[in-house]
């Protein structure tokens, strides 16, 4: 025992052990803060794993087109930002931020195609049959709701129509193969003169028809023209017709020409040997006939090409006939866009009195008014291109009266459509706003739509019906009109 006390007392003399103590000693001390470094840092890491699933929410909410997930996300960070304590975890919150920010603009497009496809998918289930009562109510409602972005509709009228331009890249392959199934027998049958079975094949054509017709008209000058080849030819004539070939080269295109000239060239050098009663040169006759038989070939072939040609231009015409009501359908039944309002504000701002004021109310008003006003010049369009009947004296000043105020014209019919959709007083405000006095409204709004009732006087002296001023003499003279 004293062995070891006295062997104690030596190594706590020897430096290297009194180092240890001191080592111990400031491990002891330095405790608490070591905690609370570790504490900063683990809490340092929470705040970095929590930005970086906001980022990656973010940006899987961008991609999905969630807008209002991105919007929440950016918000989120921007609070955490708050909290940060270095300035090297508040650089990094704000890249976090900026990148989404950067990402909004995309998530804003794939959030109207959502719609737009929405749309779309609103529509086929409304043709399910299988679909009816609260489940049909819902789509209506939801549709109805989804129309009101006038982006996602412009963007629905797109795939809309590139939808129908593939319906009609189909039917533009159905018609070519229509022709190669039915020109033979269309010039079989005019061959045979049987009119009757040229007819039927037209008739059969069915959608087609029109092009068919055309393809025929063409076929029957042409087989006019093989008559004439006959009546004209070297074997009934002996004599060659120079002139006449001349003149139908001159009837053909000047690029269709070009490759007949040679022909006709040799044909009329050939010609040279015929002398008015005889062939002067043995073979010349047998030559001239070659020659000649070669030229009705070479026409003929052209004349068909110039058939094939008629048929597709007449199919090209109705094409683009059928994309111009297609288009116009779809302009009809668009709801009113954006670009409306910042026209509507102009064209009420330019109206205004000095001391008026301009408010949302008259500004939607009047963008309601341009709108309907497109609407119905396309609603015309699409009657006349459809073969209906359309009174353009009517289209012009919508049935006996409109106002052009500014070079913008305001008929009755978009006055009637904005009192169905704004009201009688909305509508007076706004016709008031942009200028128009008492009469003119009366005469836009009609009499039969006024609130109160017309006096005698309105109804004799109303614009458009007879001279205003003689009425009101006949009126106060009491005499009958």
């Amino acid at each position: 025992m004293a062995k070891f006390s006295q062997t104690f007392l030596q190594s706590m003399l020897q430096p290297s052990y009194q180092e240890g103590l001191f080592t111990a000693a400031r491990g002891i001390g330095a405790a608490p803060q070591m905690r609370a470094l570790q504490q900063q840092q683990q809490a340092e890491l929470s705040r970095y794993d929590e930005s970086t699933k906001l980022s990656e929410q973010g940006i899987a909410a961008a991609q999905q087109g969630d807008v209002s997930a991105l919007t929440q996300r950016i918000a989120d960070l921007r609070r955490q930002m708050a909290t940060a304590t270095t300035l090297q975890e508040k650089q990094a919150i704000r890249q976090e931020m900026n990148n989404l920010q950067r990402m909004r603009p995309g998530a804003e497009k794939i959030a109207i195609g959502n719609k737009a496809q929405s749309i779309v998918q609103g529509e086929q289930a409304l043709q399910d049959e299988t679909v009816s009562g609260p489940a049909k109510l819902a789509i209506q409602k939801r549709l109805e709701e989804l129309k009101k972005d006038p982006e996602a509709m412009r963007q629905y009228n797109q795939y809309k129509m590139d939808e129908w331009r593939t319906g009609q890249a189909q039917k533009q392959m159905e018609s070519e193969q229509w022709l190669v199934d039915n020109a033979k027998q269309i010039d079989e049958a005019i061959q045979n003169d049987d009119i009757e079975e040229v007819q039927r094949i037209i008739l059969d054509a069915g959608e087609f028809s029109n092009a068919a017709q055309s393809y025929v008209n063409t076929s029957l000058r042409n087989a006019e023209t093989l008559i004439k080849f006959e009546e004209n030819s070297i074997e009934r004539k002996k004599a060659p017709s120079v002139d006449y070939y001349k003149e139908q080269l001159e009837a053909l295109p000047e690029e269709l020409r070009k490759g007949l000239k040679p022909t006709l060239a040799a044909y009329e050098e050939i010609s040279k040997d015929w002398n008015g009663e005889t062939w002067t040169v043995s073979g010349a006759r047998a030559r001239a006939s070659q020659l000649e038989k070669k030229l009705q070939s070479e026409i003929s072939a052209i004349n068909r090409s110039v058939a094939i040609a008629d048929y597709r231009i007449s199919e090209s015409e109705a094409a683009e006939k059928r994309e111009r009501i297609k288009n116009l359908e779809i302009k009809i039944n668009t709801p009113m866009t954006s670009d409306y309002l910042t026209q509507g504000r102009i064209y009420a701002a330019s109206l205004l009195g000095k001391k008026e004021q301009l408010t949302p109310e008259l500004i939607k008003q009047a963008a309601n008014l341009l709108y309907q006003r497109d609407r119905q010049s396309a609603i015309a369009q699409l009657e006349a291109l459809q073969g209906e009947s359309v009174d353009e004296g009517a289209l012009t000043n919508d049935g006996g009266f409109s106002v052009n105020v500014g070079g913008i014209v305001t008929t009755r019919t978009m006055v009637q459509e904005s009192i169905e959709q704004q009201g009688v007083e909305a509508t007076k405000s706004l016709l008031t706003g942009i200028g128009l006095n008492d009469d003119q409204i009366k005469a836009l709004m009609g009499v039969d739509m006024s609130q109160s009732a017309p006096t005698q006087e309105d109804l004799i002296t109303r614009s458009g019906l007879i001279n205003p001023a003689r009425a009101r003499l006949k009126l106060q003279q009491g005499l009958p009109q």
